[in-house]
């Protein structure tokens, strides 16, 4: 089932999991804020999900630097033109006249459409908010405006400051969020998440011309890429899928390994509905490799790169103080629960055994259960099935790790 975190306020949540009541098919997991700017406070909160879903464009926009370090699709529900015209009939039914409203808006664009279709802006009170616009000079705006005579009612954008207007007294509404916006959303969010989810499992190959690599190197690739190697005509070849591949590729463990290899070392990787699709791509993709770069083919044939991409973060610190307090929460030191991310990382949600991670945090299979046994007490991970690899034997159980995203 596809999980959809949701960001918003408490009113737009409450009527976004009314609406997802409806629909069997995805599971709506709400973060609610009372402020636009408390939201990438609150993805430091958000588990393992699918897809991110933003109420607006406004905590988007506060959140935009946490986004980035997503590997997930990302929506946004956007307010157009039918939501600002139903909010003006609503004004009008209620028995105000539309020049003595003030109003503040998200995109200019839409507020010129809806001006020129009615031939006349219906108030000059307006203000178009910034991008990550704080909602205390709002507030102010419309103060100023009813206090001043000039205006009878407001119409806000942030569900913050209609609040608070209704609290002060002042007669105010909030932009409506349509019932077929937010459903119109939520399917795109699903859909997002379901073609991110098909285009991960597919096959994705990596390709290493040897020559110049050691065989220390090689076995660490493996390892980074818990794949075996395969000797072909062209060069040493790992099969994975393309969401392993793209965890792997973006890891700071896998950007020191490439940084330490040999200038002359070939390294491509390509994707595709077949090994073989996918073996051409990854040849197609070492054409265009110089030195100390790598490309990736889609199944598409779309060329990404220069890989690796410029680190736009730090590695996590064991001081980052949710590592801390999260450590202190499962009784794990930081070391190893920064490893225990690492190794989040590489997976991919992927399910794993303790053998497995035991293998990449370099300790016991008695340790790595003790782990998690503890993550599993707290609630950060799951087991999810077994893994017979034997006939005989008590089987392997399966665990996958649900971890909160740690913010820099």
């Amino acid at each position: 089932m596809i999980t959809i975190a949701l960001i918003g306020s408490v009113s737009f949540c409450q009527k976004a999991r009314a609406l997802a009541d409806l629909d069997s098919s995805y599971h709506l997991k709400c973060y609610e804020y009372k402020e636009p700017a408390d939201a990438p406070q609150l993805m430091k909160l958000i588990g393992h999900c699918d897809v991110l879903m933003f109420s607006g464009s406004l905590p988007y926009e506060f959140s935009k630097q946490q986004v980035e370090q997503l590997q997930i699709p990302v929506v946004c529900l956007r307010q157009d033109v039918q939501a600002l015209a139903i909010t003006l009939l609503k004004v009008v039914q209620l028995g105000y006249t539309l020049t003595r409203i003030s109003l503040d808006y998200r995109h200019e664009e839409e507020w010129q459409s809806l001006c020129n279709d009615l031939h006349y802006p219906p108030t000059t009170h307006t203000l178009c908010l910034q991008s990550a616009q704080p909602s205390q000079p709002v507030l102010a705006f419309h103060r100023r405006a009813l206090e001043s005579g000039q205006v009878d009612f407001a119409i806000t954008s942030i569900h913050a400051v209609y609040d608070q207007l209704r609290e002060e007294g002042y007669p105010a509404t909030h932009i409506v969020d349509t019932d077929n916006d937010i459903l119109h959303t939520l399917a795109k969010a699903k859909e997002q998440a379901v073609l991110a989810k098909a285009e991960a499992a597919q096959v994705a190959v990596g390709l290493i011309q040897e020559q110049h690599c050691l065989p220390e190197e090689l076995a660490n690739f493996a390892q980074l890429m818990e794949a075996t190697l395969n000797k072909k005509e062209h060069g040493i070849v790992v099969y994975s899928t393309v969401g392993k591949i793209k965890s792997v590729i973006s890891h700071p463990m896998f950007k020191k390994w490439h940084s330490t290899l040999d200038s002359r070392v070939r390294i491509a990787f390509g994707s595709g509905h077949s090994t073989e699709a996918a073996y051409n791509n990854a040849l197609v993709a070492s054409s265009f490799t110089q030195s100390k770069q790598f490309y990736f083919m889609d199944a598409r044939q779309t060329l990404h790169g220069p890989y690796p991409t410029i680190e736009k973060q730090s590695t996590l610190s064991v001081k980052h103080p949710q590592l801390v307090e999260l450590s202190q929460e499962v009784h794990l030191s930081p070391q190893n629960m920064s490893r225990i991310f690492a190794y989040a990382a590489l997976q991919n949600n992927e399910p794993f055994t303790a053998a497995q991670l035991a293998k990449f945090l370099q300790v016991t299979r008695r340790t790595a259960e003790r782990m998690l046994k503890k993550l599993h007490d707290a609630n950060y991970a799951s087991i999810i099935g077994e893994q017979s690899i034997y006939q005989k034997g008590r089987p392997s159980a399966l665990y996958r790790l649900k971890l909160p995203t740690l913010i820099q």
